[in-house]
């Protein structure tokens, strides 16, 4: 994989509410991503970042490998990737480099997480899911 230039940076928290009992959860509006070409993301787990900028709890890497990130583009194409595929630092040790895109606007609200534990669905609620999405306008 070919390293990139960090033009821009952004944290992307995904809450997960109390009693929470759906498997597809979308992304908040992103106002700041917004028609923004998007060159790379990447997902961070509770060792990483216990805690989330709102406070919320970070998902621990157990619920991390139960997700599918579904990122939807513009014209209609989207990627499924596991989110698994998107960690790469667990506090002590760097597994990759950042997961790269090649510049796509991704439609954010049309953009979700698949929590495919439909038994262990109550582990995820209450707290949230943070990606680093780099970009450029």
């Amino acid at each position: 994989m070919a390293n990139f230039f960090i033009k821009k940076a952004e944290y992307v928290e995904v809450a997960i509410p109390t009693g929470n009992t759906l498997q597809r959860i979308y992304f908040p509006d992103l106002p700041n991503l917004r028609e923004s070409k998007i060159f790379g993301i990447e997902v961070y787990d509770s060792t990483t970042q216990p805690f989330t900028f709102s406070g919320a709890t970070n998902q621990a890497l157990a619920e991390i490998k139960d997700t599918i990130v579904n990122l939807y583009f513009e014209g209609g194409y989207y990627i499924q990737v596991p989110a698994l595929s998107l960690f790469r630092f667990n506090g002590t040790t760097f597994y990759a480099e950042i997961p790269m895109l090649a510049g796509q606007t991704i439609v954010w609200a049309k953009s979700y997480l698949f929590l495919t534990d439909s038994a262990g669905i109550a582990s995820y609620a209450s707290k949230s899911f943070l990606f680093n999405v780099y970009y450029s306008k």
